[in-house]
Formats: C-alpha cells, structure tokens, sequence
C-alpha cells in the first residue's frame, strides 16, 4: 500500500540530508584548516557531531526505529552543530579580512571608487547581473 512506499521516501531523504550534512561538516572542516586552533576545533566538533548523527540515523530501518530517545539525541547534536557553525560565523566576521571574504571581486572594488572607470579586459569572461 502507500505506507510503505511513504516510509522508504521518507527514510532515502533522511539519507540524502545525512549525507548532505556530512559533506558539509566535512567541507567546513577543510576550510578552516588555516584558521586558529580554537576554530578548527569548533569545525572538528561540529564534523565529528554530523558524523555520529550520520551513523546513529544511517542504521535506521524503519520510522519505527526512530525512537524518542534517538530524536532527541539527534536534536541535541543538531543544536550543537549550529552553535559551532554560529560560532564559527561570528569568528569568520569579526577576524576575516573583507577581500579576503569577497574574493576575486574585492581588488576591483577596492581599487576602483564607482566614479573612477575600470579596465573592462579584467572582467572578460566574467558574467554581470
């Protein structure tokens, strides 16, 4: 009947965002490798939290398996992991130089005042909005 085939989405999408989460955890964890040691440890913890979530959720069979202890669990990781991630925003915004955020854009908007004109060859290839 429908039951099934709802439970087995349900259960392949709570896959897919685990495997999305730690993707992104993993990610995270990479790109603050010149950051601090107290801010790699924050990524560490918050890489390490998704992994666990990861393998406590990826053993899961059934909604029946879901019990309220296992959801709380994975609420409780959830909130810590997005304490780290606010946590490592707020570092990002108050230690982080502005060009280095903005990337290739930030010479040009440094350099150039709005009134001044830019070299337009910079920008070949380059798609504007």
């Amino acid at each position: 009947t429908a039951a099934p085939q709802v439970e087995a989405r349900a259960l392949a999408m709570l896959r897919g965002l685990l495997r999305q989460l730690h993707a992104a955890g993993t990610r995270l964890a990479a790109s603050t490798r010149h950051f601090p040691d107290g801010a790699q440890d924050t990524a560490g913890h918050v890489r390490h939290g998704l992994e666990e979530l990861q393998g406590s959720l990826s053993r899961v069979t059934s909604l029946q398996d879901l019990s309220g202890l296992v959801l709380a669990q994975s609420r409780e990781t959830v909130a810590r992991a997005q304490t780290g991630i606010d946590e490592l925003l707020q570092y990002v915004g108050q230690h982080v130089p502005l060009p280095w955020l903005l990337g290739p854009f930030a010479p040009a908007l440094v350099e150039y005042p709005e009134d001044v004109p830019v070299e337009m060859a910079k920008w070949e290839g380059c798609v504007t909005v």
